[in-house]
């Protein structure tokens, strides 16, 4: 091979390829299967690759009661501009590790086991709609009283291509894939971040 054709291989090569999965050692902290709420993503991002591939969770006791940490792992975050995109996937896979998005929020249980606070801290959409760029990280802590319902169980809202939150439809045009959150695998967000780090 001419040594022209190495350095665009490799940029390929670092574009297109993650390290599988992780399994990680249950200790403590396993979070019970629960039907918590349905996660409503536009079907485009699907299609285009950024599917859903994972859901870890971490439970904590805290001073409050309990508390879960939440990982969603999509196959991938796909700009919607062809160009930007190549660039951006080549900086994620060196500044990650990975082509994975990985997304990650806390659920603060009530008291009465069946309402929750959702903590978006830096994954909150607000208005933003699929196709913007730039999008904005913003904070929000939600109440599940104020999210829509599908057969009696929350909806959480994929607003933007990078997978930021809301607890409304911002793109009301697109037609969605509905995704029922209750079972997950062990793993805090640390952990995550370690295993992509190190592998």
């Amino acid at each position: 091979m001419k040594f022209y054709l190495i350095i665009p291989a490799f940029i390929l090569y670092l574009g297109c390829t993650s390290p599988p999965l992780p399994v990680f050692q249950t200790t403590e902290g396993i979070c019970p299967k629960s039907d918590l709420f349905v996660l409503s993503q536009p079907e485009i991002d699907v299609q285009t690759g950024n599917d859903l591939v994972g859901i870890y969770c971490k439970a904590n006791i805290t001073p409050i009661g309990f508390e879960w940490e939440i990982s969603l792992v999509f196959r991938d975050e796909i700009h919607p501009s062809t160009w930007k995109d190549f660039f951006y996937r080549i900086y994620r896979r060196i500044r990650y590790g990975r082509t994975y998005d990985i997304e990650s929020f806390l659920v603060r249980l009530e008291p009465d086991g069946k309402t929750f606070q959702l903590d978006l801290k830096n994954v909150y959409s607000g208005e933003q709609i699929f196709q913007e760029d730039p999008v904005t990280h913003k904070d929000r802590i939600l109440s599940s009283s104020l999210l829509e319902n599908r057969n009696s169980l929350p909806i959480l809202y994929v607003n933007t291509w990078n997978h930021m939150f809301g607890e409304k439809d911002n793109n009301p045009q697109l037609s969605k894939q509905e995704i029922q959150i209750s079972e997950f695998r062990f793993g805090s967000r640390s952990q995550l971040d370690g295993y992509f780090g190190t592998y």
